[in-house]
């Protein structure tokens, strides 16, 4: 009986350290599985449904606008304080598809990125026919442009406004100010400069996202993935540019990131993510902020902070987007005129998000709300995809008294004057997050039960071998303690009295 006890705490102890030393063998093992099996299939490889994915995104994307109403148009040029009135979401399905892909032998891929825009009347307030009092920026711009010439020719151009009937302020309906329509005022400026026989480049028409629905944003260049992961998604160039020629500084003119969908795998939260946003002209740094779950899947959720538009006092690396040198705007906004025609165009966060108060108190009608005005990427870590992504901000214009311009006579001070603020989001669909839990995350907790199952069941076998052991010995000691007792009972007392 004692010989069977001893052989089944030996084959329980050794299969308790067999099993204690699989699972943890099992650890590393698994975990390089699991790298092995995600890097292999990241990398932008052509007819991989990575490619395909990558190709022609399956995630559906929204593209909303909210339109700021100057409801007071006539007392602005009369030199009140702006106010606006919200009007929105008009949304429109975003289609993107990368084109013209070509892969070069040092792991490197190129493309153009097509996007589409059709209007979503039923997840918006109204049609695009809606029409608001906004700013004319047409007019604003040829303001701007002439601003620094000679007095003989801004009254020229004041005329020529006056004649035309041009307003600082003009209605415009949703399509006309997001996809074009002919201005009168450019028709005019065209056909004069056309007969002094000066070389003309603009169009005549005008809209915030003119020619901008069935095209490109230009030809970018990046890692994919095949040479290696460690710089996956990363842009080298954008329209054969590696470096930018917008900003005052080499820093600024950097292009960093990637395209904000895709980065390298297994990333570190500690480290900020870069994007290139072609809109904005420049690179973004993004911040972590916190963990949080999208269709039941796990990730990282990166965020723009205040400082991203800060100015010199705030954020001294943005002194190279100071345009010209040295010439800041306040905290929080951005001016990208330098790659926008020489147009005012002023970029910030939605309702002033970030910026200084005395910029949000000078528009009557705006709340800054960081859950609804603040861009965001979620990660999922192991992958590095974005699955959920929100990038939101706000075109605004610079209106300023100039010498000349009846419009602009009573201005007193100058304006930041918002004109619409876009969301741009994405999220997984539920098919795909389906998928992606059970091709990866699915195996993944399988594999966890499995290796900590064995750790756990191997330290439970020895510690149950090691308890028997202490209960064997300690039995073993209180026998022996009894019979010692037993025995000096037993003893007879004349003998004990006699060896006294």
């Amino acid at each position: 009986m004692a010989t069977k006890k001893c052989v089944g705490l030996i084959v329980c102890g050794v299969l308790g350290v067999l099993f204690l030393a699989a699972g943890c063998s099992l650890l590393y093992v698994f975990d390089s599985m699991i790298h092995s099996e995600v890097k292999g299939n990241l990398p932008l490889k052509n007819g991989s449904d990575s490619f395909k994915n990558w190709q022609s995104p399956r995630t559906p994307i929204k593209f909303q606008i909210w339109i700021f109403n100057v409801t007071n148009h006539d007392e602005i040029i009369q030199g009140r304080k702006p106010h606006v009135q919200q009007h929105g979401p008009y949304t429109y399905r975003e289609h993107r598809e990368k084109i013209d892909i070509k892969y070069f032998d040092n792991g490197t891929v190129t493309y153009r990125e097509l996007r589409s825009f059709v209007f979503d009347r039923e997840n918006s307030v109204g049609s695009e026919d809606d029409t608001y009092y906004t700013v004319n920026l047409p007019a604003v711009t040829i303001m701007d442009l002439v601003k620094r010439e000679y007095t003989v020719l801004k009254k020229v151009i004041n005329a020529l406004l006056l004649l035309l009937g041009e307003r600082l302020f003009i209605p415009l309906s949703v399509n006309q100010l997001m996809w074009g329509y002919e201005d009168n005022l450019l028709k005019t400026v065209k056909t004069l400069l056309k007969d002094l026989n000066v070389n003309v480049t603009f169009s005549d028409e005008f809209g915030l996202f003119y020619n901008q629905n069935n095209t490109d944003d230009g030809l970018y260049e990046i890692y994919s993935g095949i040479k290696s992961m460690d710089n996956f998604g990363q842009i080298i160039s954008w329209n054969y540019l590696e470096k930018l020629n917008y900003w005052t500084s080499d820093v600024s003119n950097m292009i960093n990131g990637t395209d904000g969908t895709i980065y390298p795998p297994f990333i570190a939260k500690e480290e900020t993510k870069y994007l290139f946003s072609s809109d904005l002209c420049r690179s973004l740094g993004m911040d972590y902020t916190k963990d949080v779950t999208v269709k039941g899947i796990g990730m990282d959720r990166f965020v723009a902070p205040d400082i991203m538009f800060g100015n010199v006092t705030v954020n001294p690396y943005n002194a190279g987007f100071c345009t010209p040198k040295d010439n800041c705007l306040p905290s929080g906004l951005l001016n990208v005129s330098v790659c926008r025609s020489g147009a005012p165009v002023i970029m910030s966060m939605p309702h002033f998000l970030g910026c200084d108060q005395e910029t949000v108190d000078s528009i009557h009608g705006l709340s800054p709300n960081r859950e609804e005005h603040q861009s965001y990427i979620d990660i999922e870590p192991m992958t590095g995809v974005a699955m959920n992504v929100g990038k939101r901000l706000q075109i605004n214009t610079y209106i300023q008294h100039i010498e000349g311009f009846s419009e602009l006579a009573n201005i007193k001070s100058p304006i930041f004057m918002p004109v619409i603020w876009l969301n741009e989001s994405a999220v997984i669909s539920d098919q795909d997050a389906s998928d992606f839990k059970s091709q990866l995350l699915d195996k993944i907790k399988l594999t966890t039960w499995v290796k900590y199952g064995l750790i756990g069941l191997g330290a439970f076998m020895i510690l149950c071998v090691v308890v028997i052991l202490v209960s064997l010995r300690l039995r073993q000691m209180c026998r022996r303690e009894e019979e010692v007792i037993n025995t000096d009972d037993t003893r007879p007392l004349l003998f004990s009295n006699a060896a006294e």
